[in-house]
């Protein structure tokens, strides 16, 4: 009996423990066949910010749960859409990071997070394409003309450069010194037999992948080479050789110095010169409205390309121009003969002159009246209320006479002649209100309403000066500091100081609350180096006049107190080159005068803003005896750093002695986006050591024109850029 029951509690135990075998763990795994996990990827490699589908493939897992994703180096390796996929065959989304890295990812498994898989894939940066950056990209070029190009190539890293055409209507056209050139490498082009009015297209294209290129579309002009028929209105400042023992010519006694001033008009019919009139001053001689009874123009005479203009006159006998043209209607000129030296300009007058009306910005410079002939400057605006009436409202000068001031004079009531002559030539007789400045007449050759050149003639203040008068048109008597808030200004003054000649060159800009700040250079030989540019500030006022006060304008030393009278004309509308206020200093150390220019483009400026073929006409005094040198002729810009020309020159060492094709070579200069290029050199206009490389600095006034004024003390020049149109 005991047997029986042990052998039935045998018999249910092992029942038990059948049932027990065949019921559920609690998980969806077989002890015998755990969870795996393993990735897999289409890529080992990814490009920054792509996505690909990454695979995680689950085993053994009965629930299907899937997994959970993550990667690391953590923040920053990317990201996953979904970050938790089910099934046994789960798939995200992943996203590269944005930077280059190695990221390890990992696939967990939901129902055992201890199984997991991992993957490491590289992330690598696209390379940039290559690119093509042409520099310069001109607008215009003249038939004929000169220009350099180059090509920079970025993400080329055979380095292999580029390939250069020129096209004309697609068809190959001008001439190019290479064309193949390295990244940055120049290649000189010659617009040779293209017809003005045809479109240039200059293009460079990659070496290393020719779908790369860049290209500049530019306009070939018609560049002028001679005066068309009409009216043309000169003027000229400079030095004669007429012998004035015990003259004060800029400060400095030289017997065999005298200024002179010029202004006048011939007409051109045919090629040929068939009249005109013209008024000339020096210390010994005032020539009224000489006859022009001929002259010729003479054309390629030199390798300039310059023009010679014979005048004949009836008192003086005949005087020769050497004469740059910078437009069909402009020119830069010198007197080139064996009489005298000067600079000045040539400009085609308007078909109709009318009677002179509104305000007129003016200023005279030269020599006083007195027994020493001392530097005097004048400067300010004459209104023309009249048919031939000044009557005194609204007009206003100053005077600086060798130091001694009178600022804020006015005029009586005085005249103007109520209809201009034939060739433009009007008389301006000034009876200033203060009994100590005696009368003042000026002959004035209209070139246009806004644009008169003048000469003094005879009258009671017997000084020997020239100058020039800007029209305010619309604008008279309405000026205010609106009227240039936030404008800069680019200026060039020829003068005295007591060391002599003095000239001063620089920018400055009128800022809010009545300040003013810039850069300028001064030269009067007695510069120590080379002078690297003065930093200054001041303030300034504005009446209604256009008189504009610049005090206490400070710094490296100097203190200068200058007036600006602003004429209505701007930029755009300025096509002469003439600037838009006149400039006369207030100083008892010094007299300075000229034109002031309205900046366009500052802030903007690069080495290629200063690119083409541009007319260059310098004057300045020698070191030894401060004698005058005058000088013109064609230049080219390089848009890189540097520029070259070939100009004539004059220089007044009894008997004057003109010179042909002298070779000017400019070495670097460094562009400055204020448009202050500093500083370059010059090597050829050194008349007392041709061979020295001067230094100079470049003030841009925008990408047409740009006043250099020298920065050492090998002598004293200035020279006016103006690109040929």
């Amino acid at each position: 009996m005991k047997n029986k029951r042990f052998i039935l509690l045998v018999a249910i135990l092992s029942f038990v423990g059948f049932l027990a075998g065949c019921g559920s763990s609690g998980g969806g795994s077989n002890p015998t066949n755990p969870i795996t996990v393993s990735i897999t990827l289409p890529s080992s490699s990814m490009k920054v910010s792509t996505m690909q589908t990454l695979t995680a493939v689950v085993g053994n897992d009965s629930t299907n749960a899937g997994v959970t994703w993550s990667c690391t180096p953590s923040g920053s390796c990317g990201s996953f859409n979904p970050t938790t996929s089910a099934g046994s065959t789960a798939t995200t989304a992943y996203t590269a990071p944005s930077a280059a890295t190695t990221v390890t990812v990992t696939a967990t498994s939901v129902t055992d997070p201890t199984k997991s898989a991992n993957a490491d894939i590289k992330i690598t940066t696209t390379p940039p394409p290559v690119a093509v950056t042409l520099s310069p990209t001109p607008i215009t070029m003249p038939t004929g003309g000169k220009a350099a190009f180059s090509a920079l190539v970025s993400n080329d890293s055979q380095n292999k450069g580029v390939t250069w055409t020129a096209t004309c209507g697609g068809t190959a056209c001008g001439a190019l010194s290479a064309s193949s050139t390295g990244s940055g490498v120049a290649t000189d082009f010659t617009a040779s037999s293209i017809a003005a009015g045809a479109t240039l297209t200059i293009t460079a294209t990659s070496v290393a992948d020719t779908s790369a290129s860049a290209s500049a579309t530019i306009n070939v002009t018609n560049l002028a080479t001679n005066l068309a028929d009409g009216t043309y209105v000169f003027s000229a400042a400079g030095e004669d050789n007429v012998a004035v023992s015990g003259s004060n010519c800029a400060g400095v006694l030289n017997v065999a110095c005298s200024p002179y001033y010029v202004a006048g008009a011939f007409k051109v019919s045919g090629g040929a010169i068939v009249g005109g009139e013209q008024d000339f001053i020096d210390l010994g001689t005032i020539d009224t409205q000489d006859p022009i009874t001929g002259g010729s123009i003479l054309t390629g005479f030199d390798a300039t390309g310059n023009l010679l203009i014979n005048l004949i006159t009836t008192n003086l006998g005949t005087e020769t121009f050497n004469a740059k043209m910078v437009s069909a209607t402009r020119a830069l000129i010198i007197e080139y003969d064996n009489g005298a030296t000067s600079s000045g300009t040539l400009d085609l007058q308007g078909t109709t002159v009318a009677p002179l009306s509104g305000g007129y910005a003016f200023s005279l410079a030269g020599l006083d009246g007195s027994g020493s002939s001392l530097p005097v400057g004048l400067g300010g605006v004459i209104n023309v209320d009249g048919s031939g009436s000044i009557s005194g409202n609204g007009s206003v000068f100053d005077i600086n006479d060798a130091g001694s001031l009178g600022q804020g004079q006015t005029f009586n009531a005085s005249t103007v002649t109520a209809a201009p002559d034939g060739f433009g030539r009007v008389v301006f007789n000034m009876v200033p209100s203060s009994s100590s400045i005696p009368t003042i007449s000026m002959v004035g050759y209209i070139v246009g309403p806004n644009h008169i050149r003048l000469v003094e003639t005879t009258d009671n203040f017997n000084g020997t000066t020239g100058g020039v008068a800007l029209g305010q048109g619309s604008s008279t008597g309405t000026f205010s500091s609106a009227s240039i808030a936030g404008t800069s200004f680019v200026f060039g003054t020829i003068g005295a100081d007591p060391n002599g000649g003095f000239m001063v060159a620089g920018e400055l800009t009128t800022n809010s609350g009545g300040t003013v700040s810039g850069f300028l250079n001064a030269n009067d030989l007695s510069i120590s180096g080379v002078q690297a540019p003065i930093g200054f500030a001041g303030t300034y006022t504005v009446d209604p006049t256009g008189r504009v006060t610049l005090s206490s304008l400070t710094g490296g030393g100097l203190t200068i107190t200058a007036q600006f009278y602003l004429s209505g004309l701007s930029t755009a509308t300025n096509v002469s080159g003439d600037g838009i206020a006149t400039v006369l200093t207030m100083d008892a150390s010094d007299v300075l005068s000229g034109l002031a220019y309205q900046q366009t483009g500052g802030g903007l400026f690069t080495a290629t803003s200063f690119f083409g073929n541009y007319g260059m006409n310098a004057t300045g005094f020698d070191f030894a005896n401060e004698n005058e040198f005058d000088a013109v002729g064609p230049a080219l810009a390089d848009g890189v750093n540097a520029l070259s020309a070939t100009v004539d020159l004059n220089f007044i060492v009894p008997p004057a002695t003109p010179t042909a094709n002298v070779a000017v070579t400019p070495a670097s200069f460094t562009a400055n986006a204020n448009g202050e290029f500093f500083t370059g050199t010059i090597t050829g206009l050194d008349i007392d050591t041709p061979g020295n490389a001067d230094n100079f600095a470049y003030y841009m006034i925008d990408t047409t024109k740009a006043i250099a004024i020298q920065t050492d003390s090998n002598q004293m020049t200035q020279i006016r850029f103006e690109l040929q149109q």
